[in-house]
């Protein structure tokens, strides 16, 4: 496995508290859904679904939903006049949404309903990216970031995460935020698609950044990768994992993980072996929690053509996995979010198309993988406009964000609370 020489005392960074201490913002909000199930266990489960304003105009989507350790919540998203986008962010104060601060807008981005930009929000320090074409090919593009100090909002220039040079693919990216306002970013770079007559492997990259946007460590971590499937990552009390779908020379895409100990990273190993062969890319990625040693991925599938929508748990920070649960099947496109509560509850949200309407559902399940209850957030689309709901949680409750196209695009976001 390759390791770039400018791999120095990465450790440092990697010891980061996953438990966080969490507060929810009080603001008035509409409820919308309330209801009570009893499991077959005989616990009981309460779930509210509260939407609240969005601070996002009309024209808005491929938003975001973040938290920072002392429980703030971020949103982001993309607007869109005429070629301008236009990415920016709000967060949730005691009195609502604070205004939306600008990051960074260009008329030469790539914009993409599954490749969209990051906000990551690291105490004092923010990192973000979006996507710009570097060259004249469809998928030519780069990953920028810029990095910002939040008490100043002062963003720094915007610089190519990745030093290869090659106009090719570079995208997909996950964001962790590490200690000293570092961030690691994983992402998939298709550089070596561009170096021989045939069409070469994408392959998945991570790399530390400093809070001011200096690259301290990278890697490569897969050398062959699926080509456009979302990455995802998460700490936890043994180090940061990431979770993406690989791709054998027998065209298996399976959900994959490497995980960071002892000063490198671990050979990727698969959360479980589902063998779907597929000779083209299905856009849509796992997703990854962890809260100290525990672990949850949710994950698609289509095996047999059976779209699915599986988790799988560990509790020895990823170095064992559960055989996984059914979530959801046969009526599903996937587009799954994770997320884990204070209590060890887990939640995963994915895409319901059983009826003409689609919609967004979160099921919540105990720390045992015990389906506990399962709500509709709200309508959407199945097709590629509506994007991926994003799912963050704080306490015993989820934010979601996702596009509603009832009427022209906007980003709407909604606060589940399980009691």
């Amino acid at each position: 496995m390759f390791q770039d020489e400018r791999h120095n005392n990465s450790d440092a960074f990697f010891n980061f508290s996953s438990a966080y201490v969490r507060s929810l913002p009080a603001c008035t909000l509409a409820i919308l859904i309330t209801g009570t199930a009893v499991t077959a266990s005989g616990q009981s489960v309460g779930i509210s679904v509260e939407l609240l304003d969005s601070p996002a105009p009309v024209n808005s989507h491929l938003s975001r939903v973040v938290s920072d350790t002392s429980g703030q919540i971020y949103l982001s998203w993309v607007s869109e006049e005429g070629d301008l986008a236009r990415f920016s962010y709000s967060k949730l104060t005691e009195s609502g949404w604070s205004r939306p601060e600008l990051i960074s807008s260009g008329s030469d981005w790539f914009v993409n309903w599954a490749d969209f930009p990051v906000l990551s929000v690291n105490g004092d320090n923010m990192a973000a990216h979006w996507l710009r074409m570097s060259a004249e090919g469809t998928y030519d593009y780069n990953i920028e970031a810029s990095f910002s100090d939040v008490q100043n909002q002062d963003w720094s220039e915007p610089r190519v995460i990745h030093s290869d040079g090659v106009s090719a693919e570079h995208g997909f990216v996950s964001m962790l935020p590490l200690k000293e306002g570092s961030t690691l970013i994983t992402w998939l770079d298709g550089r070596n698609t561009k170096n021989s007559d045939e069409y070469g492997e994408m392959t998945l990259r991570a790399g530390i950044f400093s809070s001011s946007g200096q690259i301290l460590s990278e890697w490569e971590l897969d050398s062959r990768a699926c080509d456009c499937c979302q990455t995802s990552s998460a700490m936890t009390s043994s180090g940061p994992v990431v979770v993406y779908r690989d791709r054998s020379a027998g065209e298996i895409r399976d959900i994959a993980m490497t995980r960071y100990l002892d000063g490198q990273w671990t050979e990727p190993r698969p959360v479980h072996g589902d063998n779907w062969q597929i000779a083209g890319c299905p856009v849509n990625g796992p997703s990854v929690s962890a809260r100290n040693e525990q672990v949850a991925v949710a994950w698609f599938t289509a095996k047999d053509d059976t779209p699915k929508v599986q988790l799988a748990l560990s509790s020895d920070s990823g170095a064992s996995f559960t055989a996984p649960v059914l979530v959801a099947s046969p009526e599903t496109n996937g587009r799954v979010g994770t997320a884990l509560l204070d209590s060890g509850k887990i939640i995963v949200s994915w895409i319901d198309t059983s009826s003409a309407q689609a919609k967004i559902m979160l099921s919540v399940f105990s720390g045992a993988a015990e389906l506990l209850q399962q709500v509709e957030v709200a309508n959407t689309s199945a097709s590629r406009r509506s994007g991926f709901p994003i799912i963050e949680s704080v306490g015993e409750s989820v934010y979601v964000s996702w596009t509603d196209l009832s009427d022209s695009p906007q980003v709407r976001v909604a606060r589940v609370s399980v009691k």
